[in-house]
């Protein structure tokens, strides 16, 4: 059993969005704002925190139609039949998730809860998350009787000025709008005149409500937000939903609460341990009252305890394993162990506590699934039951790691996930298909991305307004559609990229150049001519000419804006290489021109081509290939063949040399 897929409706820039999983790690790429975070964090809000949503999460498109039903329903107090109308209404303008499982026939027993009907025999299950408006007649009189109060007030603007403004103060949000849970039943049903015309049959949606249980029974969140800030206190600012500021010795702390602590339900490995603690705490409690007798003799001159039966005061020592791990001294690094010097936490790296830190939760995260320990005995019997899918979500892991280290951790954090006898079998070096682990990572580092299987990236790609959607948003491309069986093209493409740098899929645009006099020389052009594409992420490839085109549909997946610098590269009739002349019948010999843009073969067509015809679009990627075209020395027309000789051509100082 695994989760296929998530769609995404209505959260803030993911206005409808499908994000495919891998069946073991997923990784999430993109420019800066292109929307990982907001998908952690939407995944985070409806599987785990659902009173999280905040009215700022909903996309800014709905927030007008939201206002619009608010000042309908101040003109005019809907009907019992119109409220039902304004609450589907409203349904549709919120966030929504809708979680594709895939299960095999014998596991019904474990999905027995959202199967559609008993005729499934196995394969995609779907389950829909909606917030929804618990009561819709209790939410609109609330508001227009706030909105009675200060719509009569003039020259100044008091709360709520509309119905967004009256969810978002306080807990209204929360108070009025709660999740509800469905079976998404998918039927393909055919319309009338359908049939025998080949036309694809449209699809009925079925909703059947089931409680929220039903999806966490099956489905285990855990999350490692980026709002993590190790070597801060424990009452640190909280800066996010699930932020986890904190030391590692609270982690550690509660890491042994959960799993190791004897006193809960102990073995029997675990009572000599246990006597010769409450031996230590009687003798420990015997000295504290001795050393505290005066104190208190001096506590009773003050009239306490007094007449009535008052009780009187006493210390009792209680010593635990947890007590150890209380102040930030009880973890330390040590050197050399057959020395004594150590270090407290906070001398270490804050790159190496920083990956202990990501260790721990994920063995915390693992072991609390897997019930190790004390964990399981206090699992609540209904509760018991090991949920079938684990679900992982961690943001930003190359946070203060250094490079190597962020390349070891992607390469080994889906392993220790798995890494217990339940989950794999030693033996055989394979998964065990009982329990399903899905990793889920956002990153912006290229050393991660480096280390993975490009069929495992997942691109956000931001897109302007459109006719469809009316603000700026976000799709998600599939690399799996291009990786998982690549052609001859993308296998270049891919070695290319591992071998130079993979920053392309953070980029806000991209620079093909064909060698090392472009790649030195096209950023000082740019810090000298076009110094506002500093403040951009530009990524600058350097590539020959002969394999630029291969880029081509990674471009075009990405929807990058790019730039293609390249040579006329031109050859005689025989296919030689020569000195480009027009008119002689010369064609280029390069692939990107001839078989990506602007598919011309003759030199002739190349030189004459307008400014304008060097751009393509494909949606809101622009594509630019620029070349050599004529220059004018002393008069002549002369054309250049590579780069190298049109900037010798047109550098002031040859001219100056022919004088």
């Amino acid at each position: 059993m695994k989760i296929t897929s998530f769609a995404l409706k209505n959260y803030r820039r993911l206005v409808d969005v499908t994000l495919m999983l891998d069946d073991k790690t997923t990784v999430l790429v993109g420019a800066n704002n292109s929307g990982k975070t907001s998908c952690i964090g939407a995944l985070h809000t409806f599987l785990k925190s659902p009173d999280n949503l905040k009215v700022r999460d909903i996309s800014k498109r709905n927030w007008r139609a939201i206002n619009k039903l608010g000042a309908n329903v101040e003109q005019k107090f809907p009907t019992i039949d119109e409220m039902q109308m304004l609450s589907d209404d409203l349904v549709g303008l919120l966030p929504s998730l809708d979680i594709e499982i895939n299960a095999n026939a014998s596991e019904a027993y474990k999905v027995r809860d959202i199967l559609p009907d008993l005729e499934w025999h196995g394969g995609a299950l779907f389950v829909r998350i909606n917030y929804e408006a618990v009561d819709i007649s209790k939410l609109i009189r609330e508001f227009v009787d706030t909105r009675d109060v200060v719509s009569k007030l003039t020259g100044v603007s008091l709360w709520p000025k509309d119905l967004c403004d009256f969810l978002e103060k306080g807990r209204n949000l929360s108070k009025f709008i709660k999740q509800k849970h469905y079976i998404l039943s998918k039927i393909k049903t055919p319309s009338v005149g359908a049939l025998g015309t080949g036309a694809a049959l449209p699809i009925c949606e079925v909703l059947q409500p089931i409680k929220a249980d039903a999806l966490k029974k099956l489905v285990r969140v855990d999350v490692i937000s980026e709002q993590r800030g190790l070597g801060a206190e424990d009452n640190s600012e909280q800066k996010g939903p699930y932020s986890e500021k904190q030391r590692l010795n609270k982690l550690l702390r509660e890491y042994y609460d959960r799993i190791l602590n004897p006193e809960d339900f102990p073995e029997e490995q675990d009572l000599e341990v246990l006597g010769q603690q409450q031996a230590l705490e009687k003798a420990f409690t015997d000295r504290l009252n001795k050393q505290f007798n005066n104190p208190f003799e001096e506590l009773k001159n003050m009239g306490y305890p007094g007449i009535g039966g008052n009780p009187t005061v006493e210390i009792a020592a209680k010593i635990s394993g947890a007590d150890a791990l209380q102040k930030s001294s009880s973890v330390r690094y040590r050197f050399d162990k057959m020395e004594e010097e150590f270090l407290p936490e906070s001398y270490l790296g804050l790159g190496y506590q920083n990956l202990i830190y990501l260790t721990f939760r994920l063995l915390e995260f693992r072991d609390k699934w897997m019930r190790v320990g004390k964990s399981g005995s206090a699992e609540d019997k209904d509760e018991y039951q090991i949920e079938p899918i684990h679900l992982v979500l961690v943001e930003e892991p190359e946070v203060n790691l250094h490079a190597q280290v962020q390349r070891v951790f992607i390469s080994k954090a889906y392993s220790t996930l798995r890494n217990h006898p339940d989950l794999y079998d030693e033996k055989a070096k394979k998964d065990r298909l009982e329990y399903q682990t899905q990793l889920v990572i956002s990153t912006h580092s290229t050393h991660i991305i480096n280390d993975i299987d490009f069929k495992d990236l997942r691109y956000f790609r931001r897109n302007n307004a459109d006719a469809t959607i009316a603000m700026d948003h976000t799709s998600i491309a599939n690399m799996s559609e291009l990786f998982s069986k690549p052609k001859d093209e993308l296998l270049f493409v891919k070695k290319h990229l591992k071998l130079t740098h993979c920053d392309i899929f953070f980029a806000d645009g991209v620079i093909f150049v064909e060698g090392q006099a472009e790649r030195l020389l096209v950023p000082e052009f740019i810090s000298k001519d076009f110094p506002s594409l500093l403040s951009r992420y530009i990524s600058l490839i350097e590539v020959s000419g002969a394999h630029t085109h291969k880029y081509r549909e990674l471009v075009e997946k990405l929807g990058v804006t790019t730039l293609v610098l390249t040579d006329l590269d031109s050859v005689d009739s025989k296919g030689k290489s020569c000195y480009p002349e027009k008119g002689k019948g010369h064609k280029t010999n390069n692939d990107t021109l001839g078989a990506w843009h602007p598919k011309k073969k003759t030199l002739d067509e190349l030189v004459a081509l307008p400014k304008a015809e060097h751009t393509v679009s494909n949606q809101d990627a622009h594509l630019y290939v620029g070349y050599q075209k004529p220059t004018q020395i002393f008069g002549k027309e002369v054309l250049s063949r590579t780069f190298e000789d049109s900037l010798i051509l047109t550098m002031p100082i040859f001219k100056s040399f022919l004088k």
